[in-house]
């Protein structure tokens, strides 16, 4: 079976605001019903391909990735995939639709 998005933020097919000029933080927190199975996140943005800034973590109940994106232009109107696999080969995605906050891009 495919792992599932429990939680994300922002919420799944929303907008992910790039407007602190430190950096916005997107994640998931997955579960996968087939018990032991490893799970691995690929961030990529339409265009730009894989991002290399994501980092994975574990706590009690769930498993997830994180990413955080500064607040360039070239990111503003792309669309940013978070693509979960699990060992099995299942998978599943989440998408958001990048805005750049006004008067914060680089």
């Amino acid at each position: 079976m495919e792992p599932v998005i429990e939680y994300s933020s922002p919420e799944i097919s929303g907008t992910f605001l790039l407007d602190s000029p430190s950096g916005s933080v997107a994640w998931v927190a997955v579960t996968d019903p087939d018990e032991g199975d490893t799970v691995e996140y690929l961030w990529t943005i339409d265009g730009l391909g894989p991002q290399a800034t994501a980092t994975s973590f574990v706590n009690e109940n769930f498993q997830g990735s994180t990413i955080t994106l500064m607040p360039r232009d070239l990111y503003d109107g792309r669309t940013l995939t978070c693509m979960i696999y699990d060992s099995r080969g299942a998978s599943t995605r989440a998408t958001w639709e990048i805005q750049l906050a006004e008067g914060i891009g680089q």
